[in-house]
């Protein structure tokens, strides 16, 4: 299972032998909704009161947003695929690394898909950018974590899930960012996040520490030595993504892409003190 925004997806990935060609073989990808129905109740008649005692809005409009259902919108969530890609026996066998090349973009290509679809419930997802590539790249993720038998999809359940928008509005989307660090880090990583509001992800011979506070410089320490050796700033596109979100693409890119962190990163002073966690300070955000 993997999450964009407030939406749960299971992955299903199958390799099967082509009907129409005997000498190919078709991967199939498909994404299911983990709720097949999210029943999202909305502000409107809240919203319509506080015009009204404003005298922006006739009482009219008051009553217009009354309704038996206290103002809740079902949404039914499709599955997204099948997707099929077709590929020949021959190039699985003699040209493995081209084979990998167009899974790869494939994977890639569907993940994007899932993120079209989830985004078109705007009401369940952030409309930041910057945001859905980063669900675009989890969705990939958990492509070949079901490929190599990591996750296992559950199935869709038809019992309404609900949302209050109310919710949404006043800061849910960091909640929902936060869970979502606990389906891609390892247990004891979210233990780490959960107490000290960091994760610290080893990769060959440095330490990445990743604070949880918007915007904060990622610690790099040997592992050898314990020693510091720098900080890092990494800046995404959208300064508005949740903190919690931050954690997890800077957790991806250590994780996997560390190249890529040092190519982008912004180096800074090392850090001071000894390598160990405190709870931090509880801080705000102007």
């Amino acid at each position: 299972m993997i999450r964009t925004g407030y939406l749960r997806w299971e992955i299903e990935v199958e390799d099967v032998r082509c009907a129409a060609d005997a000498l190919a073989r078709e991967v199939v990808f498909l994404a299911r909704p983990t709720h097949r129905v999210v029943r999202v109740r909305t502000t409107n008649h809240a919203d319509a009161a506080a015009q009204f005692v404003r005298g922006d809005a006739s009482y009219d409009s008051v009553l217009r947003t009354i309704d038996e259902k206290r103002g809740e919108v079902e949404l039914t969530i499709p599955d997204v695929g099948p997707r099929l890609f077709r590929y020949s026996e021959a190039d699985r066998a003699k040209m493995l690394r081209y084979w990998m090349d167009k899974l790869q973009r494939e994977a890639s290509a569907f993940a994007h898909e899932v993120v079209r679809v989830a985004s078109s419930f705007t009401q369940l997802v952030i409309a930041s950018q910057a945001l859905r590539s980063g669900y675009a790249r989890l969705v990939e993720n958990e492509v070949f974590r079901v490929i190599e038998g990591k996750s296992k999809p559950q199935p869709t359940s038809n019992e309404p899930i609900r949302i209050d928008a109310a919710d949404y509005q006043q800061g849910v989307p960091e909640l929902v960012a936060a869970e979502l660090i606990r389906d891609v880090v390892e247990p004891k990583e979210f233990h780490e996040f959960c107490q000290f509001d960091c994760v610290t992800v080893r990769n060959g011979e440095n330490y990445y520490r990743i604070p949880r506070r918007p915007h904060a410089l990622i610690e790099v320490w040997e592992v050898a030595t314990k020693r510091p050796v720098c900080r890092l700033c990494v800046v995404f596109q959208d300064p508005g993504m949740p903190p919690s979100d931050e954690v997890v693409m800077k957790y991806l890119l250590a994780k996997h892409q560390p190249d890529l962190l040092w190519q982008t990163g912004v180096r800074f002073s090392p850090p001071r003190g000894k390598f160990e966690v405190t709870p931090t300070r509880r801080w705000t955000v102007d």
